[in-house]
């Protein structure tokens, strides 16, 4: 067994060769659900669910236990399941120890699947990933590519009756984020009000609901254009809908992080795959083509102070008891200046 990617447990989970331990995390959690599902689907009878399928809070059961539970075999099945779900291994070695000693014995006819929504890449979490990945399953799954998920946008939209092209769907996702269950939400949303028919960019820029990273991508199109009456129109609306000024400020920061990365790219010779491939912009490859596009507007030396003034903005509001939507307007008014030079 191995470290395998989202491909090799597609066709291990169909095929039916499953190992007996599997390690699945991740950013992107839809994924995670959606392949544990398959794994349950796949195991666990319905009639015997009870018996055979075993599901933990890793915070509140010690692995012994759940370890215990292992060893049991399962009824009228051939394999009973057990999810753990976020174990802290981080807190004690002895549980990876624990861990350990069982692999070198499995229970033939258990299926054990750590699953971890949150975690912290260590030295005792790659211990206990090498150790699992010798005797069974590890799956990273990750975050996919934009062109990835324009494809799962046009085959979803074409089993629920309706259409989308491809530049719709990336623009699509360029709104509402690329995180799927997010998508599939929109999307069954779109398909119900076109019906057999295409959805569009004006249906989308009706019917979408903008993630927060698109909402302040919007603010900083008002900065970057000298817009200040768009800019604080966006801002009011943000204040409104009472969002965290340290999350918007966070999202701002990225736009000029972006932008600098690109300057500085431009300016060595290099393009835009080379920044691809330095930074993780997976799934979120439109980051890129929008920062070419707005740091024409902006020196390196604008760029720069703009990030000082961000970063100082940051260190106020999270030190200090000032308003903190007031210092968000006084960063924007300073961006503004800078873009006027």
């Amino acid at each position: 067994m191995a470290k395998v990617g989202e491909a090799e447990l597609k066709n291990q989970i169909k095929a039916g060769d499953f190992s007996n331990v599997y390690m699945i995390y991740g950013e992107e959690d839809y994924l995670k659900e959606f392949y544990v599902n398959k794994l349950k689907n796949k195991l666990v009878e319905p009639a015997f669910a009870d018996f055979n399928f075993h599901q933990y809070d890793g915070k509140k059961t010690p692995i012994s236990e759940i370890l215990n539970d292992a060893d049991m075999m399962p009824m009228m099945a051939e394999y009973s399941l057990l999810l753990v779900n976020d174990y802290p291994f981080d807190k004690s070695k002895e549980d990876i120890e624990k861990v350990k000693n069982y692999l070198k014995d499995i229970n033939p006819s258990a299926v054990v699947v750590f699953l971890f929504t949150q975690i912290e890449v260590n030295a005792k979490f790659k211990t206990l990933e090498n150790a699992i990945a010798k005797a069974g399953t590890v799956v990273n799954l990750e975050k996919r590519t934009e062109g990835e998920l324009a494809k799962l946008i046009i085959s979803s939209a074409k089993k629920r009756g309706c259409s989308i092209d491809t530049a719709n769907a990336k623009y699509m996702i360029s709104l509402v984020g690329n995180d799927i269950k997010t998508i599939f939400n929109e999307l069954e949303k779109m398909c119900s009000f076109v019906g057999e028919g295409e959805i569009t960019r004006k249906i989308i820029d009706d019917l979408a609901v903008k993630c927060l990273q698109a909402r302040v991508f919007d603010l900083s199109k008002f900065i970057l254009a000298g817009n200040s009456d768009g800019a604080y129109e966006v801002l009011r609306v943000l204040f409104a809908q009472k969002e965290e000024p340290i999350a918007v400020l966070s999202v701002i920061s990225s736009c000029y992080i972006d932008m600098y990365r690109v300057k500085c790219a431009i300016a060595s010779g290099e393009g835009e795959n080379s920044i691809a491939g330095y930074f993780n912009y997976k799934g979120r490859e439109w980051l890129i083509r929008n920062a070419v596009r707005d740091s024409k507007k902006l020196s390196l030396e604008n760029l720069r102070s703009a990030i000082d003034a961000l970063s100082k903005t940051d260190e106020l509001l999270k030190s200090t008891s000032i308003d903190k939507n007031l210092l968000l307007e006084e960063t924007v008014m300073k961006l503004l200046m800078l873009r006027n030079g």
